[in-house]
């Protein structure tokens, strides 16, 4: 099987969740096809990595992956720029591809499919947390999506298949004009090494939170601010991450800035005990399987694929009821355990299985 992977970027050349999806399935991926030809990018503006570089990152047990590159280049401002230039990154990745009768199966991350749609007969999208579907905080954010929803439709209707990463999703999908058939159910997933180590026992002591992603409104981290500000007690809080640095009299927060290292993140992730999680929208977030593979505890709101993930969650945006989640006591030595579902070995088995059948 000949497989061309879209992806608009990979991990850790542009960093965010669906980066770091595709660079992992790509690696796993590869042993299990003849070969995957990829089409990607750099960050926004910005030059690609090299051909060389990319290899480098993927390095697996095969040699059979093939890069090739483009600029994504944004550089407009009236209501829409994005959306256009993603179709120019798609228009961009169809002349990359060359024919496309030479490729199996086209595995298309986000809208980077668009320009493929009706050229192939078997074009996979994975449109991951269906943000644009969900709730909008704001009336900046509720304008933006309904511009948004229209392409979204698009892909969910003249795709081959569509990537559902559980819970809601697949139900947003239907909703929007998919049928029963194109939808597949495809978890996010960790590599096996976050398992390796996880910290089982404890250290006693104040708990330790933390807290990564990107500064996006959706990650709710104003809605973290919120509840701190609600705490009387000190809470001591780790922040991976471009966060604005906020200052605090009674609370211990250390700003660990952007993290690219894998071995530096899971050494952060060791020395802490809860994840939080307060996003007004998601996917599957990748942040809280490594956590949960490296034995922390999680609060997370109910939002995207969650409910598969975690139990309890609280409603999103609700700064209060993060606060009292927050000021719970804790069983530091509760055993926390990842599902094997969630390897990337699986994952990628089930997708290269999606990918050989016709729905």
């Amino acid at each position: 099987m000949h497989v061309l992977f879209l992806a608009d970027g990979l991990f850790p050349f542009v960093v965010g969740g669906m980066q770091k999806h595709s660079t992992m399935l790509i690696k796993h991926l590869s042993p299990l096809v003849d070969q995957i030809t990829v089409c990607t990018c750099g960050p926004i503006n910005d030059a690609p990595p090299s051909e060389r570089d990319v290899l480098a990152e993927l390095v697996t047990s095969v040699d059979n992956i093939e890069v090739r590159t483009c600029v994504f280049e944004d550089h407009g401002k009236l209501p829409g720029h994005y959306l256009r230039a993603c179709r120019q990154l798609s228009q961009n990745f169809l002349k990359l591809a060359g024919n496309l009768k030479q490729y199996d199966c086209i595995y298309a991350q986000g809208l980077t499919g668009d320009a493929f749609l009706k050229k192939h007969p078997r074009i996979l999208v994975n449109l991951h947390g269906l943000e644009m579907f969900q709730p909008a905080f704001s009336r900046r954010e509720a304008m933006e999506k309904q511009l948004m929803r229209p392409r979204f439709r698009r892909q969910i209707r003249q795709a081959w298949k569509l990537v559902s990463l559980g819970g809601g999703l697949g139900s947003i999908l239907t909703a929007n004009g998919a049928s029963q058939s194109q939808v597949v159910i495809l978890p996010n997933g960790v590599d096996d090494n976050w398992f390796d180590s996880p910290k089982l026992n404890r250290r006693e002591g104040q708990i330790r939170f933390l807290m990564v992603g990107r500064n996006e409104h959706r990650k709710g981290y104003h809605v973290l601010v919120k509840a701190l500000a609600l705490i009387e007690k000190s809470i001591e809080l780790h922040l991976v991450g471009d966060w604005p640095q906020i200052e605090f009299t009674h609370h211990k927060l250390t700003y660990h800035g952007v993290v690219r290292k894998r071995n530096e993140i899971m050494a952060i992730m060791d020395s802490c005990d809860v994840l939080v999680v307060p996003s007004l929208a998601e996917g599957m977030p990748t942040v809280v399987l490594e956590a949960k593979a490296r034995g922390l505890q999680v609060i997370g709101t109910a939002v995207g694929a969650m409910e598969n993930l975690e139990s309890n969650l609280l409603p999103p945006g609700n700064s209060s009821a993060l606060a009292e989640a927050m000021k719970l006591e804790r069983d530091l030595g509760q055993r926390v355990t990842l599902s094997d579902r969630f390897r990337w070995t699986q994952v990628a088995a089930a997708t290269f299985e999606s990918c050989s059948y016709d729905a």
